[in-house]
């Protein structure tokens, strides 16, 4: 037994068992100085005696048992008195107590732990969380969970004990027993003490109670229920025939038709007054209202399919194409594993209305739901009826809106969804959109499977990066590109204007070319037609307005400011590059442009200065791009002595906007070395690419929006990273015998074009 000396606490109307802990407060001068002690002394620790507080006992000698305690927390309170806050450890021998100035101290022994069999112990702690189990199931309490685990009965003996309620003098002799197993027959013998006490309260109610035969009992209150109904003059049989009617009607699995019969029986014999009745009548509402097994005949034809989608978007042919295969599949393999479409674009380039137009075609109801800034998941997958205001999520609420079991279903702005301490959408959706589960999705609310297996999912996003992976691994993604200023003008001439003119009942407007080209330069600026429709209306208004108050009619054409104001964008102007100056091609939420990167030198001790608003991803490629100059210096014919004693400062104009993303490698590191050279490069030539410190060029985004940038803003030459090649020859239609695309994989290409030879 280890041996050692501690400061003696003395308390009274409490006990501290090990493993347990106590708080304590008091006022005694003597305890305070016993607590110091222990604090300062002896590490925290003290023994604990179960004596008369703050009193020295009769007769020391009679003490030979305490409990070995630390000091978890002290506080000294504003009226004076102390607070601590004990956790037992261990019994202790008490050997031998002297006492000096009222403060008290003894020689302690620690006690062994009893050596136990260890399947004997196991045996005995099982015997014991049952008894105490059973305990607990009549006195009701969750005192059982701490325990569950908990093996070792010197320690659970302690544990339990402290927990239940036992007077004082019967717990002081659990902390008098260092025999564990001891303990535990005590234990055993008190829960079944209390158990026995309980029963038999519980055999005085049951005669009590039994005074009124349950028979009799009903008879009596159906008989005052119809009595009360005769005088209010209610007659609820009308309503309850019409649910019993459409529950037989009901064309829905057995299971359905069983659970509203039950709900229907709890609605019969609820309060009135109960606030549970008008729970229990809207999800009956809900069930009978739900298309179990009702669905939409569908047409598969191809040809129809094709001509509705023709009809209603002009361009985007890949997409087209993709979806058609997709419908094509679904007709002859069926729908069970095909993956869900996912259409991803910038706003306003017709992903909504392509799948609007999928679900006409198809003969098909189409409905749809956002899940932007959805941060529940019980939006999607409800609410548990236990909760006030619970309602079934966006899923189930749409179906029963839309009153079948296969619609289109357009599940927009799956980007835009957020994770937070309320749950996980996108792992909610999860489960919606997983064919191997939706046959059998449960809605919270409703509380029964309904299969989701027969619904055509398609959903929407602006941002491939921001959809949620999980969700991404189970998607087919259909990327919708920017609409070309052709194409733009192409859907004004087919679409925008013959429905305006229809509208408005106004035929003598006629828009040029020209004058459509300028409202897309100087008036929009988007990826997509919707602010251009805006706009176009708004000539139309205007003219309207014009003819109804007899003013003179001005030609759009000549007069378009007169329409629509003084222009609202100013584009980027391409202009000539002096020494320093490159041109970038970059892709914006409105399509693609050109970036001016402007690099000097000056003497400084800082490596580079970055100015122009730029993000991490744009700061990191200008890192990169210095180290590769300065680790090739050689190749580039620089003099590193200038590059060590001198500050590049790189600025990227529009400080007021933030520019970020890795595809400005290349850019950065042509601007640089034109300045270091003193080679100015022409306007006429641009690039787009990320470089690494090797020098190899990586693959960007945005290629068919940039490639249409540069032919807006008269450029011949663009060089690109080869890994894109593949996907910008798939447009080359759009800049055949417009523009040279020169494909690189390595920078030293770009610098042997530019740099070595005068050839530009």
């Amino acid at each position: 037994m280890i041996k050692t000396n501690l400061p003696v606490l003395f308390i009274k109307n409490h006990e501290i068992f090990p493993y347990c802990e106590t708080k304590l407060e008091f006022s005694d001068i003597n305890l305070k100085k016993t607590i110091s002690l222990a604090e300062n002394i002896y590490d925290n620790c003290l023994i604990v005696v179960h004596q008369k507080q703050g009193e020295k006992p009769e007769n020391l000698n009679n003490i030979n048992i305490g409990i070995l305690a630390k000091i978890n927390l002290k506080i000294d309170m504003p009226n004076g008195n102390m607070r601590i806050s004990l956790k037992g450890i261990s019994r202790a021998m008490i050997q031998n107590i002297k006492e000096e100035d009222m403060v008290y101290e003894a020689d302690i022994s620690l006690i062994d732990k009893k050596e136990i069999d260890p399947i004997e112990e196991i045996a005995m702690a099982r015997t014991l969380r049952k008894s105490l189990e059973n305990y607990i199931k009549v006195i009701d309490t969750n005192i059982f969970d701490g325990i569950r685990d908990i093996h070792d009965i010197d320690k659970l003996t302690d544990i339990i004990v402290n927990l239940l309620e036992l007077k004082h003098n019967r717990k002081l002799k659990y902390l008098k027993e260092i025999d564990s197993v001891v303990r535990l027959g005590m234990l055993l013998d008190d829960i079944e003490y209390e158990l026995s006490i309980t029963e038999i309260e519980h055999q005085i109610d049951l005669k009590v109670n039994k005074k009124i035969e349950d028979s009799q009992k009903e008879f009596y209150l159906k008989e005052k229920l119809n009595s009360i109904k005769e005088e209010l003059k209610i007659d609820d049989d009308t309503e309850i025939k019409i649910l019993e009617s459409k529950i037989k009607k009901l064309d829905a699995p057995k299971g359905i038709k069983k659970r509203l019969e039950i709900e229907l029986n709890r609605y019969k014999s609820c309060n009135s007054n109960s606030p549970e009745i008008g729970i229990i009548r809207n999800y009956i509402d809900i069930l009978l209202n739900l298309p179990w097994n009702k669905s939409s005949k569908e047409i598969y034809d191809i040809k129809k399919i094709r001509e509705s989608l023709e009809s209603t978007h002009f361009g985007l042919e890949e997409t087209k194409e993709r979806i058609l295969e997709h419908i094509m599949v679904k007709n002859k393999c069926g729908s069970e594993n095909l993956p869900i479409l996912c259409l991803v674009g910038p706003p306003g380039v017709g992903k909504t209305s392509i799948a609007s137009s999928i679900a006409d075609a198809l003969n098909l109801k189409c409905v749809k739901i956002s899940v932007g800034g959805v941060n529940d998941e019980a939006e999607i997958i409800g609410h548990r009826r236990t909760y006030v205001g619970a309602a079934p999520g966006k899923i189930m609420s749409s179906i029963q809106k839309i009153g079948v079991n296969n619609p289109v279903f357009i599940i927009d702005e799956v980007d835009k969804m957020t994770k937070d301490i309320k749950g996980d959408p996108a792992s909610a959706l999860l489960e919606v959109l997983d064919k191997g589960q939706n046959s059998k999705f449960v809605d919270h609310f409703i509380d029964e499977e309904f299969d989701l297996s027969k619904v055509m999912f398609i959903l929407t996003a602006n941002y491939l990066e921001n959809i949620p992976e999980e969700l991404r691994d189970r998607m087919e993604i259909i990327e919708v590109s920017s609409y070309t200023e052709y194409e733009k003008i192409k859907i004004a001439e087919n679409h925008i204007l013959p429905n305006l003119r229809k509208e408005y009942k106004i035929d003598d407007i006629n828009l040029e070319k020209k004058t459509l080209t300028n409202i897309i330069r100087m008036y929009t600026k988007e990826s997509g037609v919707r602010e251009f429709s805006r706009v176009l209306g708004k000539i139309y208004r205007k003219y309207l307005c014009m003819m109804v108050e007899g003013k003179e009619l001005l030609d759009p054409n000549q007069y378009l400011e007169s329409y629509l104001g003084v222009q609202k964008y100013h584009n980027n102007v391409n202009t000539v590059n002096s020494k320093g100056v490159m041109t970038g091609l970059a892709y914006t939420p409105y399509g693609g442009d050109i970036v001016k990167i402007e690099c000097l030198a000056y003497p400084g001790d800082a490596a580079i200065q970055v100015t122009g608003l730029v993000g991490d991803v744009m700061e990191e490629s200008i890192n990169v791009s210095l180290g590769y100059i300065k680790g090739n210096y050689k190749n580039f014919n620089l003099n590193i002595d200038f590059l060590n004693k001198n500050t590049i400062h790189l600025h990227i104009p529009s400080g007021a906007i933030k520019k970020d993303g890795p595809s400005a490698g290349i850019t950065i590191v042509t601007s640089m070395l034109s300045y270091l050279k003193n080679k100015e490069i022409p306007n006429r030539i641009s690039m787009s690419g990320e470089i690494t410190l090797t020098g190899r060029i990586l693959k960007v985004g945005g290629i068919k929006e940039k490639i249409i940038a540069a032919m807006n803003k008269n450029i011949e030459i663009i060089f690109l990273p080869l890994q894109n090649k593949e996907e910008a020859m798939e447009i080359s239609y759009i800049y055949k015998n417009k523009i040279r695309v020169v494909f690189v994989s390595n920078y030293m290409e770009i610098y042997h074009i530019l740099f070595d030879r005068e050839k530009n």
